[in-house]
């Protein structure tokens, strides 16, 4: 039977929110949507409907800056529960098709998990599927990603901040100074989205567009920082600044030639003592799942993993 795929309209408000799950991922409430609706994070013309005899059978939603003239993620995907899975698949990955093609770009897509989410075969299976329709919509890339957050305060017990390091010291930086750091943290990184923006872009050009992207990141821009050794020498940065919801350690780079002399533990308690002095009562952060020595630099610094998160992207 045929299916088509369309944005939603005002009229179809009330179809577009009856759509749940029981699949152990992450999906967007009622509440939610409405709530950020009258924030345009999410719009009618970003909302979009597969529907095949006259009924909606699934649902996506795109989420954007308020600002925004296209989406920058694919947020939540749902498709009705009797689908068998060969359909599944395919209108998933319709619904993925046509809402990129009227966008003219191509968002990455999000899937959040539990932590231990490979121990649940439920889990996996609501995975596996959503990898099956990205990669026939072309979203090839999947990277698995751990998010962290930091406290005061955990069980009823203070956590500690993270102590200064002294052979450290931190000023501001203007753009032109970021891009260049950008470019040069680049080399040997293990962070897969760098990796590949380099392949596509090359060192300057996966630069200038990270800094574009941080850029338009909500928060102060006075929360960038450049580290320096005692001695003079720049080892590094930290961009503290926001996601949409919490305060954020958005990116953290050492070059090449200062890693593995603790400069990252440093970086990170920089951004955290920004935040504090800010009054923010949360820090999240995340990083690649495979890049053990960033996600051992967060447990010593205090942060608990919070989920896990699939990102597929082009």
């Amino acid at each position: 039977m045929t299916v088509a795929f369309r944005a939603a309209t005002e009229d179809d408000r009330e179809a577009l929110l009856a759509f749940s799950t029981s699949e152990p991922v992450a999906w967007i409430g009622p509440d939610r949507y409405r709530a950020e609706s009258g924030t345009d994070n999410y719009r009618p013309e970003w909302s979009w409907l597969a529907v095949r005899d006259g009924r909606p059978v699934a649902r996506a939603l795109w989420w954007g800056g308020t600002d925004a003239a296209a989406p920058s993620t694919l947020d939540d995907l749902l498709v009705a529960p009797d689908v068998t899975d060969d359909d599944r698949v395919s209108i998933a990955a319709g619904l993925i098709t046509a809402g990129t093609a009227a966008f003219g770009v191509v968002p990455e897509w999000i899937v959040d998990v539990a932590v231990d989410w490979h121990d649940d075969p439920a889990a996996v299976a609501a995975v596996s599927w959503r990898t099956a329709a990205a990669r026939s919509a072309g979203l090839g890339r999947s990277t698995e990603r751990v998010s962290v957050a930091w406290t005061p305060e955990r069980a009823g017990a203070p956590v500690p901040m993270p102590s200064q390091t002294p052979a450290l010291r931190f000023r501001a930086g203007d753009d032109d100074e970021f891009a260049d750091l950008f470019a040069r943290v680049a080399v040997g990184s293990l962070d897969a989205h760098t990796v590949a923006s380099v392949d596509e872009l090359g060192p300057r050009g996966a630069a200038a567009d990270d800094l574009e992207f941080y850029r338009s990141l909500p928060g102060s821009r006075d929360g960038w920082r450049v580290a320096l050794d005692a001695d003079g020498p720049v080892v590094g940065f930290v961009l503290a600044t926001r996601t949409a919801y919490d305060a954020a350690i958005s990116f953290i780079g050492v070059l090449p030639q200062h890693r593995g002399r603790g400069v990252v533990d440093g970086l990170l308690a920089e951004g955290l003592r920004v935040h504090a002095e800010a009054g923010e009562p949360k820090v999240v952060g995340t990083t690649d799942a495979a890049n053990t020595p960033m996600r051992r630099a967060f447990e010593r610094a205090g942060f608990v993993v919070t989920k896990r998160r699939i990102v597929f992207e082009r």
